[in-house]
């Protein structure tokens, strides 16, 4: 009799929630072919089998919360499913918490208890979601995967692009009566990606010692350089993101000992490979998915890469180990006009990049006149258990060079 445990998947996992069954007690699994999809701090993701056979037990049900490593299953020959253990482990449940109030309106309470009473649909998760944003019922979604009729992202478009209404004409245009009355408050549960956004950032002010250096970087010759870049290749474009990413990349690699770790047996970890996180801002929060080995790949390599794992992080896409290993952090919120700001570290890592928005300055030139600039400015946040001032501020010079010299980021 084989056990299915709750996976580990990424790092910081801690606990997994089961959102659904794909198969049921009595149903045969192959190898490999998903058995459930788990909810967790990061993702939505299916877990395949690992051994086939006949689904003997289901330990935990849907809707249950359990650590890691934990037995949610139980796997036999045809045959075999009385010997499986009729204890069942006890999972972490939503109810040994304290839950907070959620006060909900009549029509929310109504869809909330229609959900409940509703038949299951098999969908994939990224058929869920996109269902979510396209405003589809996943009812009505003739489903054509997995042979059993499953509903998977294409059917959601197919549906989608079939049944799209004509435009209404738009309804003549009121003036609203202004409300002056004060609005009820609601509290709304968090999601577990804000649950573990929460704690993270609470955890890093808490016991890493943050310490800041700014400086401005002109980024004249940049601009002119990714101009023609852009100009002999307009598919393949590349962003100011995308260079603040190799400026970073070879940066790490002269100053090796900012591209370290803290553990918790107080030593520090060397990393052998530069691997970046971009922060990307979602509906539901912020996810940091990794280019990995950045220290061997090109300009253009990092600024493909970058695309590809920001179009996964927005549909929904994006897998645990794509958000894990990351040694170095770049923020950027200069696309909303912010010109400065100080990012959290993540831990374990020992410091993050925040990148504002490129403004024109009059700055004062060496020969004492006045003259207009492309500027930026960068913040970096360090942790100063492992990264002292001055090798902190050597490192950001080094970025501010490459930057404002960036014919080197391109041999």
């Amino acid at each position: 009799m084989a056990e299915v445990r709750m996976p580990k998947m990424g790092d910081g996992m801690e606990e997994g929630t089961i959102l659904r069954w794909l198969k049921r007690e009595g149903d045969t699994v192959a190898t490999e072919e998903p058995i459930a999809e788990v909810e967790t701090d990061k993702a939505n993701v299916e877990i395949p089998a690992e051994e086939g056979g006949l689904v003997a037990r289901i330990v935990v049900r849907e809707g249950e919360t359990v650590p890691v490593g934990a037995v949610i299953a139980y796997i036999g020959a045809v045959g075999d499913a009385s010997e499986a253990p009729a204890t069942a482990q006890t999972p972490i449940r939503a109810e040994q918490e304290t839950p907070p109030v959620v006060v909900r309106s009549a029509e929310d309470q109504a869809a909330h208890a229609a959900a409940d009473t509703a038949p299951r649909i098999r969908a994939s998760p990224l058929a869920r979601s996109m269902a979510r944003r396209l405003g589809v019922d996943l009812a009505h979604v003739r489903g054509t995967g997995g042979g059993v009729g499953r509903v998977v992202a294409s059917d959601v478009i197919a549906h989608a692009q079939v049944s799209a209404p004509s435009s209404p004409a738009p309804a003549p245009v009121r003036k609203p009566e202004p409300v002056f009355a004060a609005k009820p408050s609601t509290e709304v549960e968090l999601t577990k990606m804000r649950r573990a956004i929460a704690k993270r950032t609470v955890q890093s002010k808490q016991t890493v010692p943050h310490f800041y250096l700014v400086t401005p970087v002109e980024m004249d010759r940049a601009l002119d350089m990714l101009a023609q870049l852009n100009a002999m290749d307009p598919e393949g474009r590349i962003t100011v993101n995308d260079l603040v990413v190799k400026a970073c990349a070879v940066a790490l690699v002269k100053f090796s000992d900012v591209n370290v770790s803290f553990t918790p047996e107080e030593r520090i970890r060397k990393h052998g490979s530069v691997n970046i996180g971009i922060a990307v801002g979602t509906d539901d929060g912020l996810r940091i998915p990794v280019i990995t080995g950045c220290e061997e790949r090109s300009l253009r390599d990092i600024s493909s890469e970058a695309k590809k794992l920001i179009a996964r992080t927005r549909s929904g896409a994006l897998t645990p180990q794509e958000m894990s290993g990351a040694t170095f952090t770049v923020s950027n919120l200069g696309m909303f006009g912010i010109e400065e700001f100080a990012a959290i570290i993540s831990p374990p890592e020992s410091a993050i990049l925040a990148v504002g928005a490129i403004a024109s300055e009059v700055v004062v030139t060496d020969t004492g006149a006045f003259a207009a600039r492309k500027r930026m400015r960068v913040t970096l946040s360090c942790d100063h258990r492992t990264v002292d001032g001055l090798l902190g501020a050597r490192f950001i010079q080094e970025v501010r060079r490459l930057l404002e010299s960036p014919v080197q980021l391109i041999a």
